[in-house]
């Protein structure tokens, strides 16, 4: 399909071009007719010629504005300086008139040039915000950075150093078109870093070649992976720099002053995606850290559910492994499983004490909680794919279940999977007048209740899963 797409845009471009010189040919013709019958080149009419000259530079560029022009300058060649005279003209005249007419095609060209290569760069550059925005993961975001930068500038590969906690090391962060064994070493000591070292301080640095220039340190891993022409920007927020961004080309490559100022305004775009991707890192971590603790604080009351979260988030993240959940699943998994019970805290001490020997009023406040949880995490935006799994983790497959009593694919996946590690380390827990079972107990437990409470696929997982991980 995209070879197909490409073909049809190939086929629009040329038949466009065909009509463009179609009408630049027959603006040729016209305007020399009306110089014709105006008096010649003497007629004032004679700059007309400009409009298809222009026409052609700009839709044709270089070679057409350059051709029109000569037709041009052909055409009024022969035309009298004024009728009915001879229509001789001086060498000259031909000749002047013949450089204006190339000179305003050639000149009319390279500025439509210069014009669309900057609309094509701000046209990039506002694609390549768009993509590099997508994303508040920092690692996503790094990620495609690198593969970005390579694409705008045709070059072989990406790396991006990242400045550590002290300020004194350069890590490798992110990279593309280079191998584990390149960036794969310890980190770059600023002070004994070469090049690198004098992009931290702020500069550009354009390399020719690596392999050969003393400031390169890596001269040795450049020529493994076949790296020969450096381009370095350094990555900086409010003037203070955190980071490298590099490229390389596989051939000794001259990096011209566009390249240098397209990857200079792409570095900048690139270091507020950092920035923005790390801000919302550091919130979201701050977020779990407060609500981590929270859920902590509730299983303190109860010493037979200590531990009850981090247990349950590690058999869940096995099953969703063996699931084969996407990353973004897995780790709305972690989130889900680690705060499925934050709910609780809205439940009084008497009844988590007596979870095992609920009256009436118990019993209903014990399964607030999932709504409560769902609740309390609201809020926060990013958690918003964890909300289902949090609501719904108590429903059954059969379902006999709450809040909502949903049953069999009706119940959300992650909130299946948790529910499946949930009950195996509750078994294993006990409660007030039941002794925890062993593991092994626990695990044909699950197996009994696969088709009933829990659902059938992920429950035999579970069983194969961590019953090999036992053995």
């Amino acid at each position: 399909m995209p070879r197909s797409s490409s073909l049809m845009r190939r086929i629009w471009h040329n038949r466009t071009d065909l009509l463009v010189g179609a009408g630049v040919s027959v603006s040729l013709v016209l305007v020399t007719w009306l110089v014709y019958l105006d008096g010649g080149t003497a007629s004032g009419l004679i700059h007309v010629y400009y409009v298809p000259i222009v026409a052609a530079s700009y839709f044709l560029g270089d070679i057409g504005g350059i051709v029109v022009a000569f037709a041009a300058a052909l055409l009024a060649a022969p035309l009298p300086v004024r009728l009915p005279q001879e229509p001789s003209q001086p060498v000259e005249h031909i000749v002047v008139r013949g450089a204006v007419f190339y000179f305003i095609g050639i000149m009319t060209a390279r500025l439509f040039a210069k014009l669309r290569e900057r609309r094509e760069e701000a046209s990039s550059l506002l694609e390549v915000s768009r993509l590099v925005n997508s994303s508040l993961r920092p690692t996503d975001v790094l990620r495609t950075i690198a593969e970005t930068a390579v694409h705008i500038t045709t070059a072989k590969a990406c790396f991006i150093r990242l400045l550590g906690r002290k300020r004194d090391e350069l890590i490798a962060a992110a990279s593309y078109g280079l191998s584990l064994d390149f960036l794969g070493g310890p980190p770059l000591r600023v002070a004994d870093s070469g090049v690198y070292g004098e992009v931290i301080a702020g500069r550009r640095v354009a390399i020719l070649d690596v392999r050969s220039d003393p400031r390169y340190l890596l001269r040795d891993q450049a020529q493994r992976e076949g790296l020969v022409s450096l381009l370095a920007i350094p990555l900086k927020r409010a003037e203070t720099v955190f980071g490298v961004l590099g490229v390389y080309s596989g051939v000794r490559h001259q990096w011209s002053r566009r390249e240098q100022r397209l990857l200079q305004a792409f570095a900048e775009q690139a270091s507020i995606a950092i920035h923005n991707a790390r801000l919302h890192d550091d919130l979201r971590r701050n977020y779990w850290e407060t609500v981590s603790a929270l859920a902590r604080a509730i299983e303190a009351k109860d010493p037979y559910t200590a531990g009850h979260s981090e247990r349950v988030t590690d058999c869940a993240l096995q099953l969703g492994r063996a699931r084969g959940l996407s990353s973004e699943e897995m780790e709305m998994l972690r989130f889900a499983a680690t705060l499925h019970d934050v709910g609780k805290i809205g439940i009084t001490d008497e009844v988590l004490a007596r979870s095992g020997h609920l009256d009436m009023t118990g019993e209903v406040m014990d399964r607030m909680h999932p709504l409560i949880g769902m609740s309390i995490l609201q809020p926060v935006e990013f958690l918003a794919p964890a909300l289902a799994a949090v609501r719904y983790h108590h429903e059954r497959w059969d379902g006999k279940g709450y809040p909502e009593g949903l049953a069999g694919e009706a119940i959300p996946l992650l909130a299946r999977v948790i529910a499946i590690a949930s009950f195996y380390d509750t078994l294993q827990t006990g409660a007030p007048g039941r002794p925890g079972l062993t593991p092994r107990e626990a695990l044909e437990e699950v197996g009994h209740m696969a088709g009933t409470a829990l659902a059938p696929d992920l429950a035999e997982l579970f069983v194969r899963t961590v019953g090999a991980a036992q053995k």
